[in-house]
């Protein structure tokens, strides 16, 4: 089809659709001129998908670091299958389903989670994508710390002999209107604990290569010191082919072990452990009921006749800090009072005999007042 326009006037086309079905059509119209060239697209849209979700997502109030679920209905009501998606924003919120397929009349329940790490306001917007489109949903929640407190925060163990064992005991109590999960840990925050372990991390990657270094030295002197007693060429590529199996194979051993050991490391809580077993705490973890409390059990070993401080932190779901508790203990040495000795005379004997002396210590008893 082809036409003419003058200077400075316009002409208009007609377009007919007449769809044989209810669904999408697309089409590109080009349209030629003696200097340019340019596209016109024609769209269509038959069936469309429609999803019926809630416009705000409210968890109302939340204790810090406590989760709480809130189930939800998503359901299809267009006319066409509608494939979906959601974004969340952070990872204080999340979904037990993130994507999915919906038939048309069909619905779905999913259930999110929200779990805040810190006490204050939270109000975000997730992303709700199908067809085509997205709609930005409300997600808001409000967060605050409950009333869960140790009964002291130090504990001062009485003075213990060397190789005797003394218990003490302080009360975790929880005041709020729900169940309290508690773990004793060594180290003061999440950001410190995340420290230890890069650097327990970092260490093992620095012995993983230190390993390795020794087995490729190791597998250098073999082909060194192979080389020079063959004198055959053919066994020796097979020697070397076999030798480069077997440092292959220890490598893979030596990747294996280490990443065997960053995983466990990874997932390693970092619980409470004094290394010198001085002090123990038991239970490590546990639950509190709401308006209870848990006795927690302190014993103190010491090994030397000192004293010795310690600090432990306990991570509780409702509160945003560790609930912090000093350890004091005072190790206690063997006591002994030496009284005067009178002094034995002993005479000198006829003959050169070996003289023999007993020295006793006796121990003196206090009068009774």
């Amino acid at each position: 089809m082809s036409s003419k326009v003058a200077p400075g006037m316009e002409i208009s086309f007609y377009i007919q659709f007449s769809p044989e079905a209810k669904v999408d059509y697309s089409y590109d119209l080009n349209i030629v001129t003696e200097r340019e060239k340019f596209v016109v697209p024609i769209r269509a849209v038959g069936c469309k998908a429609v999803l019926d979700f809630p416009d705000v997502l409210d968890f109302e109030r939340v204790p810090v670091k406590y989760k709480v679920q809130k189930p939800v209905v998503i359901a299809n009501i267009g006319e066409k299958v509608a494939k979906w998606h959601i974004a969340l924003p952070s990872a204080c919120f999340t979904a037990n389903k993130t994507e999915g397929i919906l038939e048309v009349g069909k619905s779905e329940q999913l259930v999110f989670s929200f779990t805040p790490q810190e006490a204050r306001n939270y109000e975000e917007y997730l992303t709700l994508s199908y067809d085509n489109l997205e709609a930005e949903v409300m997600i808001r929640g409000e967060s605050y710390e409950a009333e869960v407190y140790l009964s002291q925060q130090v504990l001062t163990m009485k003075p213990t002999y060397v190789g005797l064992t003394y218990y003490d005991f302080v009360e975790l109590i929880n005041n709020s209107r729900v169940p309290v999960e508690f773990s004793w840990r060594t180290s003061k925050s999440e950001k410190d604990e995340r420290e230890k372990k890069e650097q327990l991390i970092q260490k093992l990657e620095t012995d993983e290569a230190a390993n390795k270094l020794i087995l490729e030295e190791a597998q250098f002197e073999e082909s060194v010191e192979g080389s020079l007693d063959s004198s055959d060429s053919y066994d020796e590529d097979e020697r070397a082919k076999m030798r480069e199996r077997g440092a292959k194979k220890r490598q893979d051993v030596v990747t294996r072990t280490y990443g065997s050991l960053k995983a466990t490391l990874a997932q390693d809580a970092l619980p409470f452990r004094d290394e010198s077993g001085t002090f123990k705490i038991e239970p490590l973890t546990g639950t509190i009921y709401p308006k209870s409390k848990v006795v927690v059990a302190v014993s103190f070993s010491p090994e030397f006749a000192t004293d010795t401080t310690l600090e432990a932190f306990c991570n509780v779901t409702c509160t945003e800090k560790r609930l912090h508790l000093q350890l004091y203990g005072k190790g206690l040495g063997p006591e002994a009072n030496i009284s005067p000795l009178s002094l034995i005379h002993i005479s000198e004997p006829t003959r050169p005999l070996y003289i023999s002396y007993a020295v006793f210590c006796l121990k003196k008893k206090k009068k009774k007042k």
